[in-house]
């Protein structure tokens, strides 16, 4: 007897087809550099007072000049603080030098830094190892993002490659999409928002 597909075990075996992609992508920086311009050039950027953004590692689309950038402007720049409890918060960062080694080995804010609780113009940029044409994504699997986004005023935006935008994902019903994908080609409003 055959035991039916799980959409767990469909995006399981996709984030090992497209993590090899992306492991294997030409130009991942120059590809970066694109997204970090294209993201910083929307409109739901200029209007935004807060920005909650990833720091990159491994392969994902590289924010560390974004991060300069963001901290250099008016805007205020919050970073997540992961637990192994499954918890996440954010914290605010205003210099590179208050970053230290977190959960998953991504650098983040120390625990001096003031934590994030809530913003009028809210930006929240998640991480994510593919992206679909309806703003779904592939994540890690742990689920941290999908439980800290539970604010609809919190603008959800994504990056990805070219590549690693797909017509379609599995999603599960906790997942949340995001209204914004941007890619090197532009800016994708998943009709979500």
């Amino acid at each position: 007897m055959f035991r039916k597909s799980t959409v767990r075990d469909e995006k399981r075996a996709l984030r090992h087809k497209y993590a090899a992609i992306r492991q294997n992508l030409p130009d991942r920086q120059e590809k970066s550099r694109a997204i970090c311009e294209n993201f910083l050039n929307t409109m739901a950027f200029a209007h935004s007072d807060t920005v909650l953004l990833y720091h990159s590692i491994n392969q994902e689309v590289d924010t560390t000049e974004l991060i300069r950038k963001i901290i250099a402007s008016d805007k205020r720049l919050a970073l997540p603080v992961c637990s192994d409890n499954g918890k996440m918060i954010f914290r605010y960062l205003t210099d590179e030098r208050e970053l230290t080694k977190g959960f998953f080995s991504a650098p983040e804010p120390s625990d001096k830094c003031e934590v994030f609780v809530s913003s009028k113009h809210t930006l929240c940029v998640i991480p994510a190892i593919a992206f679909d044409r309806d703003g779904y994504r592939l994540g890690y699997g742990k689920g941290y993002y999908d439980r800290f986004l539970t604010d609809p005023s919190i603008v959800k935006v994504g990056f990805a490659y070219d590549e690693l935008f797909v017509e379609r994902l599995p999603r599960g019903r906790f997942d949340i999409a995001c209204d914004l994908i941007i890619t090197p080609k532009g800016v994708f409003n998943t009709g979500e928002r």
